[in-house]
């Protein structure tokens, strides 16, 4: 957690920095070889230098990435959470429960999906 303490340290709303640390460590705990990084000032999560998930806050939400691939597999299992969605990522807002189970679904296939690969981003 070290890798976001500057990050979380600037969000001012004392329930939404709770939060935002609460996803991270249970992604820590739950996925203990997952690197966290603070990329363009983006906190995210990596395995073996390939992008795993990433997340960052609006006034009204907490955004998830999966990248577009991942956003593309898991788009019905999203809406079905009732997140709002891009092709890039979806919306937790911040008075919405975290769906953990959705949020590990998509963590594990994209751990086994780039297993295999050797670059930041999928090609």
């Amino acid at each position: 957690m070290e890798a976001f303490t500057e990050y979380l340290s600037g969000i001012d709303e004392p329930q939404e920095r709770e939060r935002v640390e609460e996803i991270f460590k249970w992604i820590l705990e739950k996925f203990p070889k997952l690197q966290p990084e603070l990329k363009w000032n983006q906190p995210m999560f990596t395995d073996h230098g390939t992008y795993i998930i990433g997340f960052s806050t609006a006034k009204h939400h907490l955004s998830v990435s999966p990248e577009e691939f991942g956003m593309g597999h898991f788009a019905d299992d999203i809406a079905q959470a009732g997140y709002s969605a891009t092709k890039g990522l979806f919306r937790i807002k911040w008075n919405e429960p975290v769906n953990y189970e959705l949020l590990e679904k998509i963590i594990e296939f994209n751990i086994l999906d780039k297993a295999d690969c050797n670059t930041f981003w999928r090609k």
